[in-house]
């Protein structure tokens, strides 16, 4: 019975690990986009990084390739945008991270945010796929 309770215990910090690697792995591409740093965004995904906006009416693909990935940023970069975004909160389960994030920027000298819920797939400890939803007005108090 001790055996058990010892192997019980040991998956389950194991699963707690890894559920926590994913999860910092998610704050680690928020933060290369923070740092417009589009190669950095590039190591943490799958050759096959696809990424998806969601919204109401259906899902567009954005990109399907870590190169398509990569370049699409370079491209958001070059803007003058200098979007911040932040993870508020996120949960872990199985293979995916979903996060909530607050994207803020500057309008004509007034600072502006809102909220996306963010889910992420996982293959071998890289993002295989992003789905964005619909961005709305932040909820903080949560």
């Amino acid at each position: 019975m001790a055996k058990l309770m010892w192997v019980v215990l040991i998956l389950g910090f194991s699963f707690a690990a890894d559920a926590n690697e994913k999860s910092q792995v998610v704050t680690q591409f928020v933060e290369a986009f923070n740092e417009r740093d589009p190669e950095l965004m590039g190591q943490m995904v799958t050759k096959e990084a696809y990424w998806f906006d969601v919204t109401r009416a259906g899902m567009t693909s954005q990109t399907t390739s870590r190169d398509e990935l990569v370049k699409s940023m370079k491209g958001y970069f070059a803007d003058a945008n200098r979007a911040h975004s932040r993870v508020i909160k996120s949960v872990t389960s199985g293979d995916f991270v979903s996060t909530v994030e607050q994207v803020s920027w500057q309008q004509e000298g007034e600072w502006l945010s809102r909220c996306s819920i963010g889910v992420y797939l996982f293959e071998n400890q890289k993002i295989a796929a992003v789905w964005y939803y619909k961005a709305h007005q932040c909820d903080l108090n949560n």
